[in-house]
């Protein structure tokens, strides 16, 4: 009768642990790939709005509208004019489904708005936006709006 012996088996067992541990590194590294990216995606759409206030774009001051709706995922538009409304708005943005916003907080919303020509934020000086994963909070990113309209992640 021909069995496994138990270096064999212990053998087996280590390959296997190992491929689990590529597998769901791969997992985390996903994740954080979704968090930089959207980091991007967010300050991309924030310099965007800040350049079409600077040269007067469609002749109006430009924002983005961050929204975080307690039951849905997050999302943010990019529209003209100084107060939001869904008819200025020009670009609707989801957030990727591993991604969170912390900051605005659950159930509310926040605007910022750049001046005309200066690009500054009209606002009462410098902002943020926190963002975080879903399965691991820990792991955030902050976007700073500052007085000056640097905007720094």
């Amino acid at each position: 009768m021909k069995a496994f012996t138990i270096i064999e088996i212990l053998i087996v067992m280590a390959i296997i642990g190992v491929l689990i541990g590529f597998g769901f590194a791969n997992l985390n590294f996903g994740s954080r790939n979704d968090l930089n990216l959207s980091v991007n995606e967010i300050v991309a759409a924030l310099r965007n709005a800040q350049s079409n206030s600077m040269t007067q774009e469609k002749g109006s001051e430009w924002s983005v509208h961050f929204e975080n709706p307690p039951s849905n995922k997050g999302f943010y538009e990019i529209y003209k004019e100084s107060i939001y409304s869904s008819a200025n708005v020009v670009s609707h943005i989801n957030l990727r489904e591993t991604v969170k916003f912390d900051d605005p907080s659950s159930g509310s919303s926040k605007n910022i708005s750049f001046s005309v020509l200066s690009g500054f934020p009209s606002g009462s000086g410098s902002d943020v936006i926190i963002i975080s994963l879903k399965n691991n909070p820990s792991e955030t990113k902050t976007i700073n709006i500052k007085a000056n309209g640097q905007i720094e992640y």
